[in-house]
């Protein structure tokens, strides 16, 4: 075939692909642009997810006429005039795409006046191209409005989510605008009803807003390091860390980026005080420009660091020093400075030395899936039969296991995968029953904006299967009773604090909202490995598991039960 030059309608739509990918994707390039002309007031409103309409509004310089329009042509920027200048980048926005790869995809309409002009100006476009321009009524500042975003491109719509989901994606891009940008105030408005509204302050209330003040006020400062990099903000105390990964923010130079190098220093800062338990954390690293590269993904979400070596060992001992050496625990990293953010100290910065093999494989290990199915037969596990249910005698090993003598050999029931098969099962049976059982103190809760919108999403769901929690003034719910399957032993606020966070990373895209409940439920109600069990609740729930459609796998697929006859055994003692 011959080559020719495309159309620049369909350059734009290429480019478009690249830096808007959802609804959340033009809400960040907004705001930044926003944050970058100086503003101190940023509002953004949506409806219908974003798709419909998207409008974020600043008190920001404001451009010319002249100005609207070039910011309209592809490669535009008032960021960058020389090759060099990509080297030290200091702003958000540098790679002059955005606002033409928005309108290809939109109609878009942009109102803005400079500080001393008498008027605004108001430039309309449509699928990228500019079809009016007049003088119009504003105030100082900017704003864009966003409409039927991928109108022209249904395909690109087609691998959106639900519009809650859209919602809750763009709640989680102007809460970490809002982190990195305490002292600017944010407002977000969906629907019409006001999401939440921060007014610019400090980082420390900032935080407390976003966070809850009962996970903010659970967590330690983290102040670390000196030129050319430093480690502050908060994270997580050791004796407060969480079963799930929630709340983990990571900044690099005022972005929130996505980096498996310093996600993994974080983790190992912790030693082994995790055991299997996450830390909640908002990071922010703040490294010279020319040890950066910020330019080695489209939408700016993964950043590429000069010296690894450097950025691991610093933020590793920024957060070992923060959770150990108050306590007194032996310190045996490098020293660093406590200075704060390029402060001064006599301390000089931690030296510089290779990563070991382990810390090489922890960056790769932490980012593992956890959730790769077991196809049953692969674990020698056969349909259930009534038969193999009569036990002669069970015991717990490590608070983990419980073996069970069968007819023909023995069991292993992993008593965390099988109770989650039990409670998922039982829990499906009941809905629309609505079993619940009442709290004797009823137990009050402060969602963050992304919990808030998962609740308002699936809270139908909720009540269906005999949840009643009841929603209060701003992002307070009171949980009022729990599905009777919960038992006794479950305590609700951090119940529906996980499920929550479950339902806001949309795991199981496949399966359908009320599944998807279901199996959270199931994860974090059931009783966890390490948690002994006596004779009668191991007998029950054994009668339990067996009773249930699967006994043999728990909801995600993995294995229950192993079974092992007594050819097995006596095969594996050289008998036969």
């Amino acid at each position: 075939m011959p080559i020719k030059v495309l159309p620049a309608d369909i350059v734009n739509k290429i480019a478009a692909g690249e830096v808007v990918e959802r609804p959340a994707s033009v809400v960040k390039e907004l705001v930044e642009n926003s944050l970058d002309a100086g503003a101190s007031t940023v509002e953004v409103e949506i409806s219908h997810g974003g798709l419909q309409l998207i409008r974020v509004s600043d008190d920001g310089s404001g451009m010319s006429p002249d100005d609207m329009r070039l910011s309209l042509e592809r490669h535009a920027t008032s960021k960058i005039s020389q090759y060099d200048d990509l080297l030290t980048i200091g702003s958000y926005g540098f790679r002059g795409e955005a606002l033409p790869s928005i309108a290809s995809v939109s109609r878009l309409s942009m109102l803005s006046r400079p500080d001393g002009a008498f008027s605004a100006c108001l430039i309309e476009c449509d699928n990228g191209r500019m079809v009016s321009q007049k003088e119009s009524a504003g105030n100082q500042g900017t704003t864009v409005t966003v409409e039927e975003l991928f109108a022209n491109v249904p395909a690109r719509r087609k691998f959106l989510k639900a519009e809650m989901t859209e919602a809750r994606k763009v709640a989680e891009e102007v809460v970490s605008q809002a982190m990195a940008n305490p002292k600017v105030s944010f407002r977000l408005v969906m629907d019409g009803k006001e999401s939440f509204d921060y007014p610019a302050g400090n980082l420390e209330q900032r935080l407390e807003d976003i966070l809850t003040t009962e996970v903010f006020r659970s967590m330690l400062p983290v102040d670390f390091g000196q030129k050319p990099l430093s480690v502050k903000g908060y994270s997580l105390n050791t004796d407060k860390l969480m079963s799930r990964r929630r709340d983990q923010y990571l900044f690099v130079n005022g972005r929130r980026v996505s980096d498996r190098l310093a996600g993994s220093a974080i983790y190992r800062g912790y030693g082994t005080s995790l055991l299997g338990r996450h830390p909640a954390y908002v990071i922010f690293l703040e490294i010279s420009p020319r040890q950066v590269d910020i330019n080695v993904h489209p939408a700016k979400r993964e950043v590429r660091f000069r010296d690894d070596g450097l950025v691991f060992n610093t933020v590793r001992s920024a957060i070992h020093r923060a959770m150990f050496q108050e306590q007194g625990a032996p310190d045996n990293l490098s020293s660093g400075s406590l200075g704060g953010f390029f402060g001064t100290s006599d301390r000089q910065y931690p030296e510089k030395e290779e990563l070991t093999l382990e810390d090489k494989k922890a960056v790769y290990q932490l980012y593992g899936s956890e959730d790769q199915k077991a196809v049953g037969e692969l674990f020698g596990v056969a349909e259930p039969r009534s038969e193999n249910v009569s036990l002669v005698s069970y015991w717990q090993a490590h608070n983990r296991y419980i073996f069970a003598g069968i007819k023909n050999g023995i069991i292993m029931v992993d008593q965390h995968a099988a109770h989650e098969r039990v409670l998922f099962e039982e829990l499906l049976k009941s809905r629309e029953k609505r079993l619940s059982q009442q709290l004797l103190f009823p137990v009050s809760m402060e969602l963050n904006p992304s919990q808030k919108i998962a609740f308002e999403q699936f809270q139908d769901i909720f009540a269906s299967f005999g949840f009643d929690i009841k929603q209060f003034s701003g992002n307070t719910v009171v949980i009022e009773g729990l599905p009777a399957a919960a038992g006794d032993r479950v305590e609700g606020g951090e119940l529906i604090r996980n499920i929550l966070a479950d339902l806001c990373q949309n795991p199981a895209a496949s399966l359908e909202p009320a599944e998807k409940l279901a199996m959270s439920f199931a994860c974090h109600a059931a009783v966890k490995a390490g948690q002994p069990l006596s004779q009668e609740e191991m007998n029950r729930l054994i009668d339990r598991l067996f009773a249930t459609s699967s006994p043999y796998l728990d909801p995600h697929g993995r294995p229950a039960v192993i079974r092992l006859t007594l050819d097995d055994l006596e095969r594996r003692f050289g008998r036969i």
